[in-house]
């Protein structure tokens, strides 16, 4: 859903070839046409389409959802005036974009023959780049039609095991031959890659330019105000909800999900129903949080009683088949109700909506790093008071003081924001060298705490990633608009971390809006229980799914490993579930792929 094509005629090549590829695609009735530019076109599917909007500049198209930014920080939800780029260059009126707005976009400039685009800085569209037959196409997925494919088309084994290392990643590369990823927050022509397949452009948005200016000095005042933060979710809450009528929120129970609860209450929006899943364990059992904050909200609660989760190949086939590997769906029984109920509630016309609070952990700053304590050390005493500061976060890392200085300046010696390699791996992949997600290089302005947090952003994307519900509705994750990302990067380390609880700041900038119960919460629901039993009753067919699968064939993960890993002792004593689940996501992707690009490699001999 929300899918866009770009077709472009690259070089000599007929334009007529475009022209009949355009009506094609038009009389599938899969696909219409809303822009005719030099050499290229614009497609938006039939069904569900983004929005569209012509731009004012030399030849513009902008697709998807964007929003003023500066009414956002004002705490108002206002779409983004396309009328303010008149007269700017397709440079100029990108850098505007950047700055002014934020949503769900890609952008397509050309002038004369030459095409350049620019995806959101979030990377919440997904935009992938490839060539055929003279023809460039730029697009939101591969098409069901697939004479538009790349001819090299297949899985590119080298990405998958750069993924495999480093998780991260898979925002990042894409994991097929023949596909470029094209990068959030960079201005850059499509299809032209550099000798390692790579497109390259300028880059007119990164997060480490906020947090570097975090710890320049004593912070702005604006950026100490608690009501700073509330102001700007307001705003992005304001404007992701405004014009839909069927929208649910799904509230955990925890603080993340309960703010923007509060927030979507000030915006006046109607939601239909809250929602939240309980799992069996007591440690997991929130249904109480969830009702208070749902009340507060002044919505109805669902409560979905959970069982176990037991795994089988079809489950988690079912929302593999994206362009990338899809963790977001790592709990398929989840992802799955959430798909059903998302598309009853859908009228003809308008699809539904989900509100939800993922990643608050990374830009609230959740984790007590020992990393801030270096931040706290190196802090005007004005920005957060260091002893009192060095005392709670101790307390809540179960250490000393001294202890916990040590640890921070061991880590940092030892450079431990490069990620440990998984167990499964086979030792060919566990010793490459980490590939960083471009967000994370170039980080020497970046205080040691504020370079944990822009990795916790980092993962984070993968609430970004296809899944089942993404088919059927708008998935809307306010706390990973851009507004808000700038807005805690730009906010010190040790003011949005450390307190008598977690997550502090962001407490105090709703202070007041949220139900006593949450406001004071010390914890959070530990699932940790519930997915090691789940995988312990799914582990026989794990231990074939995995230990006989793809990637073990392939000499990227360790049988004897995984087989070990398995044991129901072990699971109980360690928790493998993260391990095991990229491991899952990764395998369940490459099996989906295998099987399409049969299937696609059945019809070309069929048609010879």
């Amino acid at each position: 859903m929300r899918d866009f094509l770009v077709i472009a005629t690259l070089g000599d090549t007929d334009d007529q070839d475009r022209l009949a590829m355009r009506d094609r695609l038009v009389a599938s009735g899969d696909w219409r046409a809303v822009a005719e530019r030099h050499r290229l076109c614009v497609l938006l599917e039939s069904a569900e389409p983004p929005a569209y909007r012509h731009l004012p500049v030399v030849a513009g198209a902008l697709i998807g959802d964007v929003y003023d930014a500066r009414a956002a920080r004002d705490g108002v939800g206002a779409d983004f005036r396309a009328q303010s780029l008149a007269g700017l260059s397709p440079r100029q009126a990108a850098g505007h974009l950047v700055s002014a707005g934020f949503g769900r976009y890609l952008a397509v400039f050309t002038e004369g023959p030459r095409v350049q685009v620019l995806r959101d800085p979030m990377g919440t569209q997904e935009a992938l780049a490839w060539t055929r037959d003279g023809l460039g196409f730029v697009g939101s997925r591969l098409p069901r039609d697939r004479t538009l494919w790349p001819t090299d088309l297949a899985i590119d084994w080298s990405a998958i095991a750069k993924i495999l290392r480093h998780k991260i990643l898979a925002h990042h590369l894409s994991p097929l031959v023949g596909v470029s990823s094209i990068e959030p927050g960079v201005l850059l022509d499509p299809w032209r890659a550099d000798a390692d397949g790579v497109l390259r452009g300028e880059k007119l948005w990164a997060p480490a330019w906020f947090a570097a200016q975090a710890g320049r000095g004593k912070p702005r005042r604006r950026w100490r105000d608690p009501a700073t933060l509330a102001q700007v979710i307001d705003g992005v809450t304001a404007a992701y909800a405004q014009g839909r009528q069927q929208i649910l929120c799904e509230i955990s129970g925890g603080l993340d999900s309960a703010i923007v609860a509060a927030s979507l209450k000030r915006s006046g929006a109607g939601v239909v129903y809250a929602l939240n899943h309980s799992w069996p364990q007591v440690e997991a059992d929130e249904r109480v949080f969830a009702q208070a904050a749902a009340d507060t909200l002044g919505a109805p609660l669902t409560i979905v009683d959970r069982d176990l989760l037991i795994l089988d190949a079809a489950k988690l086939a079912r929302a593999a088949g994206g362009p990338r590997p899809n963790f977001l769906a790592g709990d398929p029984d989840h992802d799955a109700d959430l798909a059903v109920r998302l598309a009853a509630a859908a009228t003809p016309g308008q699809a539904a909506a989900l509100f939800t609070g993922r990643g608050g952990d990374a830009v609230f700053y959740q984790m007590p790093a020992p990393e801030l304590a270096l931040d706290l050390i190196g802090a005007r005493p004005s920005a957060s008071p260091r002893l009192k500061g060095l005392a709670s976060l101790a307390a809540r890392r179960g250490t000393t003081v001294w202890r916990l200085i040590k640890e921070a300046r061991e880590r940092q010696r030892r450079g431990l924001l490069s990620p440990p390699a998984s167990p499964l791996l086979a030792p060919g992949v566990a010793d490459m060298p980490v590939v960083w997600h471009p967000w994370l290089d170039d980080l020497q302005d970046v205080s040691p705490a504020k370079r944990i947090q822009l990795r916790a952003i980092v993962n984070s994307l993968t609430a970004f990633g296809e899944s089942e519900r993404h088919r059927v509705a708008d998935i809307l994750d306010p706390l990973m608009a851009q507004p808000v990302v700038e807005t805690c990067l730009l906010t010190p380390a040790t003011l949005l971390a450390v307190g008598d609880t977690d997550r502090p700041f962001a407490r105090r900038a709703f202070e007041g809006r949220l139900p006593a119960s949450i406001q004071q919460r010390r914890g959070k629901g530990d699932l940790s229980v519930f997915f090691s039993r789940s995988l312990a009753a799914s582990a026989p067919f794990l231990k074939a799914y995995l230990g006989d699968g793809r990637l073990a064939q392939r000499g990227l993960l360790n049988r004897e490993v995984i087989d070990a890993t398995l044991d129901a002792d072990h699971l109980i004593w360690r928790d493998a579930t993260p391990d095991l689940f990229v491991a899952m996501a990764l395998e369940a992707w490459v099996r989906r792929w295998e099987d399409i690009l049969s299937d696609a490699q059945a019809e070309v001999l069929a048609a010879v």
